[in-house]
């Protein structure tokens, strides 16, 4: 586990590239909201909402906009993009538990398995057949990755990630516990009433810097490989089904689903909760607010249909007034065609 030692507000600076405002010599041990942080402890203000906890802050430094530091009463790191500089600092007091380079003995490796020696192979893994596995990868204990499965170097299975067959996985990736890459995707066909389950062929292809969440799953292609692009982030229980192709630098947030065959392009946002159709194709650079249903194709730009939460009386009268909606819309086509027939005949006279 990596110590974490105490750091000079000073180096702090020199780190982010940040401007030093008070103490250069003041000693950080950790970090801490701005509403609890106290004495040798940094925070930081990235949201206007927060500002009202600044004038009482305890902490000893906080790394704030530049507009904010005129209200700082306590040392500040000034920066453009406070909450990129946090995490620039957080990274120095991240604790990293690590596995020793090798394979546990408790490890089950398949034949023709090609392992780099700089990898850790945690305990009770288990390999199939012809696994490959790059520079400095670790996966932790209890993983399972399946036949002619890959990591690349530097790549890191948390506890009890699942792997099927055939699942291709680049440089620098993430994957948190508990995630399952390469299932089945949900594709039946029907005869006499009855499913038939229809083989999935494909695998799955993950690029270089992606991260995925806690309990994320990813289906296997029925044909052709299901398509994860670099730099791509996944949050936590996220349901993606078989075929669905994602672009580079898109940013997935929890409790999404994404039905087979979807395209979505590059650099888009979707907010927790949304639903994608199957079958549709997102554009690059399209922004999704949280809880929206997507079933049809969409061009570039802000896109929301959720519902926000309303006082319940509120709701309960909304909910009641849907009922007449398409008796309200009827009697509206009426009066409009009574006010352009009596329009014209003014007109005419």
């Amino acid at each position: 586990m990596k110590q974490n030692v105490p750091k000079k507000l000073g180096a702090l600076a020199d780190l982010i590239g940040a401007r030093l405002q008070g103490d250069a010599e003041c000693l950080i041990h950790r970090i801490a909201s701005l509403d609890s942080a106290k004495e040798g402890e940094i925070s930081f203000l990235g949201n206007k909402q927060y500002r009202k906890f600044l004038p009482n802050t305890r902490a000893s430094a906080v790394i704030v906009s530049a507009e904010d530091a005129k209200i700082c009463p306590v040392n500040a790191l000034v920066t453009e993009n406070p909450r990129l500089s946090l995490a620039k600092v957080a990274k120095l007091f991240e604790k990293i538990l690590s596995i020793p380079k090798g394979i546990h003995p408790t490890a089950v490796i398949g034949e023709g398995c090609q392992i780099a020696s700089s990898a850790s192979i945690g305990a009770y893994v288990v390999l199939g057949k012809q696994v490959v596995i790059g520079e400095d990868a670790i996966v932790n204990p209890g993983c399972a990755i399946g036949d002619e499965s890959s990591l690349g170097k530097n790549t890191v299975l948390k506890s009890r990630v699942v792997l099927y067959d055939n699942v291709c996985i680049g440089d620098n990736c993430l994957i948190h516990s508990g995630a399952v890459i390469g299932s089945d995707g949900f594709g039946f066909a029907t005869q006499n009433d009855n499913w038939i389950k229809m083989p999935h062929l494909g695998g799955v292809t993950i690029g270089n810097q992606v991260e995925i969440g806690a309990n994320t799953t990813i289906d296997r292609g029925f044909l052709e490989d299901t398509t994860i692009s670099d730099n791509v982030i996944i949050d936590n229980l996220v349901q993606i089904g078989h075929n669905v192709s994602i672009g580079e630098g898109t940013a997935i947030a929890g409790c999404v689903g994404i039905a087979g065959s979807a395209s979505i392009g590059k650099y888009c946002q979707i907010g927790g909760g949304s639903s994608i159709a199957g079958h549709i194709q997102l554009a690059d650079k399209v922004y999704i607010t949280a809880t929206s249903g997507v079933n049809h194709s969409l061009s570039a730009g802000i896109y929301s249909s959720g519902f926000p939460a309303k006082p319940a009386h509120l709701w309960r009268k909304n909910v009641a007034r849907f009922n007449f909606l398409e008796g309200m819309a009827r009697r509206l086509r009426a009066l409009e065609k009574y006010l352009q027939l009596n329009t014209r005949l003014t007109e005419d006279e």
